[in-house]
C-alpha cells in the first residue's frame, strides 16, 4: 500500500506471525499490562509495583556525631541529650520545623485599657 503524502509514509513489511511468537516468548502467552513494575532480584522478573514486596532487611540507624552547642558550648553526643537541648532552649532545628514552630502567638490586647489610658490622654488635653 502507498499514499501520495510523501517520503516515508509506506508501510512497513510485518510479520504477525513472527510478532506473535516473539512476543509470546518475551512475556507469555497472557499480554503486558499496563503499570509501574519493579524488577524483582531474587527472582528475576518484572512484578507490579502495588505487589512488590523487598525482602525484610534491618537497618538500624547510627546515633548522632555529637557536637558542641552553638547556645550554651556544651557537648551533645547523643540524641536523646539533641531533642532535651532543642526543648530546654527553645530552639528549632532547621528542616524539621513544623507550622507550630513557626507561628508567632501574638499577644494579647487588654483593649479595656487603651480605653482608659485613651480616654484619660484626651480629658488631659481639653477634649
Amino acid at each position: 500500500m502507498h499514499s501520495e503524502a510523501g517520503k516515508g509514509d509506506a508501510t512497513r513489511p510485518t510479520d504477525k506471525n513472527a510478532f506473535d511468537k516473539g512476543f509470546e516468548a518475551i512475556f507469555g502467552n497472557k499480554r503486558a499490562e499496563r503499570g509501574s513494575y519493579v524488577f524483582d532480584k531474587e527472582t528475576g522478573e518484572l512484578v507490579p509495583k502495588q505487589d512488590y514486596s523487598p525482602s525484610a532487611k534491618v537497618y538500624v540507624m547510627p546515633d548522632i556525631q555529637g557536637y558542641k552547642s552553638m547556645q550554651t558550648g556544651e557537648w551533645i553526643g547523643s540524641r536523646s541529650t539533641h531533642r532535651e537541648h532543642l526543648k530546654a532552649h527553645r530552639l528549632v532545628e532547621i528542616g524539621t520545623e513544623t507550622k507550630a514552630h513557626l507561628t508567632k502567638q501574638a499577644p494579647k490586647v487588654d483593649r479595656e485599657s487603651i480605653r482608659r489610658d485613651i480616654h484619660h490622654s484626651m480629658l488631659k488635653l481639653g477634649y
